[in-house]
């Protein structure tokens, strides 16, 4: 189970990277309810966005789809490689 586990984080660590800077967003009270600052947003609104980005990555885990790296990792190679 460690390798599927390591090659999990390492296929979609764009994806785990997104849900825990967002979680740091949280725990730094980087919620409009508290900061009052518009661009943070609810703590509703937070949640929800957390809870969707949790599924889409479960979704692509379960279907064995492409990551975000794997989806933009194209647009930087060399027409040479």
């Amino acid at each position: 189970m460690g390798g599927l586990r390591s090659s999990l984080f390492v296929e979609y660590d764009a994806e785990i990277l997104e849900i825990e800077n967002k979680l740091k967003e949280l725990e730094n009270e980087r919620v409009y309810d508290l900061s009052r600052i518009k661009m943070d947003g609810s703590l509703t609104h937070n949640a929800n966005l957390l809870r969707e980005m949790i599924m889409e990555l479960l979704k692509k885990i379960d279907n064995e789809l492409p990551s975000g790296n794997d989806v933009i990792a194209p647009l930087f190679k060399k027409e040479n490689d």
